[in-house]
Parts: structure tokens; sequence; C-alpha cells
């Protein structure tokens, strides 16, 4: 059934400010192009702009505590604004790691008042990442936690298809919508059809996920011992790769695509593990939608977004690493093609014009 009444209301309950990308991505970008189509919608995140920096949880057990604690509080807030509007779409959860009470709270006042509930994620958040430092949080885990509420909701909107055949499992109304692209901010950069010196090798993260650089060092000293080379790292914490010159761009919300445009080739190394195959591939998009050549792990959804040798180049180990990154090193002008088949792939697939529409009408059908 067809929404019918009038302009619908949707609250959108995100796990973090815009500067967090999950939700920036899932949601932020998306408001804009929903008021156009009618729907009012109204955002209430777990944390305000300077909390969610000043509680990072990157900075040690005490800061995660105080934020988890402020996260479940505010989205416990935001059940008083559940009765004035028709759809809630709860973006992760508030407390990833035990009973996801606020969520349950909302999905029960949810049914009481008939208002829709939407579960939306985009990582494998129901297991653990093999990177990240095992922590007292994980170690006494609701291991049921996504699973109830996705059970509990009325429709689940997953970022890729591996999240969707687990959230299939618990219910059938599962949509995939993956995380995508505007396109209008994000202008190729200027092609150089010859080789620049030194040349940028660059990616782009958070620091819980710099660690998966560790992956390539043999491969950026192999790189380096031979061509002058500057890894470039935006977001991330400190990296030792001795015998190449690293450097540091600290994150923002406005340089983010400028910065990306400043790579002459973009990585995305990944252990292959049940949380990577989770992934939705975001940093690959950005190299893909910047004419950034990309190299990735294939691993997950990067096996579907990257065509190897079409639009991107996939490598498994430290030699296929290091033979495709020298490639479009010596031979930059004849991967000009691939860089026109990167963008269009991201038109095409995985751009905010392609898939507002998805979301739209998952919000919007009963």
């Amino acid at each position: 059934m067809v929404w019918q009444g009038l302009a619908m209301k949707v609250l959108f309950l995100t796990n973090t400010p815009i500067n967090g990308p999950s939700a920036r991505y899932r949601v932020y970008q998306y408001i804009p192009y929903l008021k156009q189509k009618n729907i009012k919608a109204g955002t209430h995140s777990a944390l305000t702009p300077f909390l969610y920096s000043k509680f990072s949880p990157a900075k040690g057990s005490l800061h995660k505590i105080i934020y988890f604690i402020l996260s479940a509080l505010s989205r416990i807030v935001a059940l008083f604004r559940v009765p004035f509007y028709d759809v809630i779409f709860i973006q992760k959860l508030a407390l990833p790691h035990v009973y996801p009470f606020p969520e349950v709270l909302l999905c029960k006042l949810g049914k009481w008042l008939r208002k829709r509930v939407i579960f939306d994620f985009d990582d494998a958040i129901y297991t653990v990442s093999e990177v990240r430092k095992k922590t007292l949080f994980e170690k006494f885990a609701y291991p049921g936690r996504v699973q109830k509420i996705i059970s509990q909701c009325d429709s689940i909107v997953a970022g890729n298809d591996y999240l969707g055949q687990f959230a299939r499992k618990y219910n059938q109304r599962v949509h995939v919508v993956p995380t995508s692209i505007d396109l209008a901010k994000y202008s190729m950069r200027l092609f150089h059809d010859k080789e620049s010196t030194p040349v940028v090798i660059g990616w782009i993260g958070t620091p819980s996920t710099s660690p998966y650089l560790n992956l390539i060092i043999p491969v950026l000293q192999e790189i380096a011992a031979k061509k002058e080379i500057v890894f470039r790292i935006i977001g991330g914490r400190s990296f030792e790769c001795p015998g190449v010159k690293v450097e540091y761009l600290r994150w923002s919300l406005e340089s983010e695509v400028e910065d990306i445009r400043s790579l002459d080739i973009g990585v995305m190394p990944l252990s292959d593990d049940p949380w990577t195959r989770g992934k939705c591939g975001l940093k690959l998009l950005q190299y893909m939608a910047a004419g950034v050549p990309a190299v990735a792990s294939p691993v997950g959804v990067n096996n579907k977004i990257i065509m190897d040798g079409i639009n991107g180049y996939l490598a498994k180990n430290t030699k296929e690493w290091v033979s495709k990154i020298e490639k479009i090193i010596s031979f930059p002008a004849a991967h000009l093609d691939m860089l026109q088949q990167a963008r269009k792939t991201v038109e095409n697939e995985y751009s905010m014009a392609v898939n507002v529409d998805k979301l739209i009408k998952i919000l919007t059908i009963w």
C-alpha cells in the first residue's frame, strides 16, 4: 500500500552527527532530496558534533563508556518525538555491544502508536572486526542484539547483499540500498598523461580501520625502492612503514573530496573475514567517483563494484598489488578509459540519483 496521506514525516535516528561517515552517506545526504519529494525529514543524532568529537571511542575506554551512555540517553529522549512522525528510521544501534534497549523501546512504542519502524545497517555489526583490539565490551556482548532489532522492525534496509542475506534470516521485509555517492559533489580530478613525481598513493578512512594498511606495508616498500612515492593517509592514525614517506591529512567534511582528488592512486586493502565481507566499499566508490585509479582487495562487495582491469584493479597478494600499482604508475594514459568506466559504474549503480528512489519507495510503501 502506497502512502496516501499528507506530506509524510520521517524521523531519522542516526548513530552519529553528519561528520560520521555512515550517518552522512546513509541518511544526511538524502535529506534535501526527500524534501523535494514532499517528505518532511527530521533528524535526531545520537550525539551532537561537539560531543561526537569530544568523546570519540578511539580516545580510550573512558571516552567510549561516556560516548555510549550519552548515545543511549539521546536515543531514549527521541521516544518523545515518535508521536509526531509517520515513519521512524533507525540507523544502526546506539549501543553496538549490549542489549539494544533504546531500539527495543522505540520498536514497542512505534507498534503501539502504529508507526512504521525501519532499521538500517551498513556494516556486519552482528560480529566484531578482527583487526580491532578486543575490549571488555566485546567480552560481555549480547550476541543476539542485531537479530532482535531486525526481527522487531517493520522493514530492514541493508547496505549490500551480504548484509541483506543475514537480515532475511530474521525478517522477510529486507531491502538493499547500497551506500551511494552524490556525484554533484565529486568532480573528476585532472588527468595527467605523464607520470607524476612523487606518485601519491593514498587511503581514506578512520582510526579504527587503519590497521588494514599493515597488509600492504611490503607492497609500498617494494614500490618505494624503485619509484619516488608518498603514501597519503586521510583521516587515519599513525602508520609505520619504514622506507616509505608517509603524509597525514586530518579529515574534514569541507576538504574530503579535494583531498581524495589529490591522490594519484587510491587503495583499499582488507583481510577476508565476516566483518570485512559486510563492508559497503565507500572509500572505493569515492576514489572511482573522483577519477582516482583504485586498487582493492577482492573481499565482499569489492568483487561486485570492481571489474578487474575494466574499472579498477583487484589484488589478492603482494605480487598482484605491486604489479597493478606499478602498471598505473608507468602507463597513466592507458588508464583513462578505466577512469571513465569507474565513474560510470558509480553513476549507474551507486549514485544518489539512482538510489534515492529506492529509499523513497521503502519509506512510502506500507
